[in-house]
């Protein structure tokens, strides 16, 4: 098994946004999320990071913070408002995506982050 399948063997869902609309009174009104499934992508550790490291935030709560990189195929479309869908876990978008268009695996990356507790 080659490092691209056992890396980007899942099949996981970009939700983002709907577009807004306007109700009877003018305000802008949100629409339901928009829900795109990927297929050959992963969440997977950043490079030179420990596998399964997070932080804890300690302030007197329970809060736990870990950063992971998410992978798809090149010419995704993943926005910085996005969220990845993972099961039951929600992973939110952080900053803009990456196109590693001239490697031997070559793909879109985007940081990710999950917080929980």
């Amino acid at each position: 098994m080659s490092l691209a399948s056992r890396l980007m063997s899942e099949t996981l869902v970009i939700e983002r946004p709907g577009p807004a609309v306007r109700d009877s009174t003018g305000a802008e009104v949100p629409r339901s999320p928009v829900r795109i499934t990927v297929e050959h992508c992963g969440i997977y550790s950043p490079y030179g990071v420990t596998v399964g490291s997070s932080s804890e935030t300690h302030d007197a709560s329970t809060t736990i913070e870990t950063r992971r990189v998410f992978g798809a195929p090149l010419l995704t479309d993943v926005r910085s408002q996005d969220r990845i869908l993972r099961g039951d876990e929600v992973w939110e978008v952080v900053g803009e995506p990456m196109e590693y268009r001239f490697t031997s695996l070559a793909r879109v990356e985007v940081s990710v982050k999950r917080v929980t507790g």
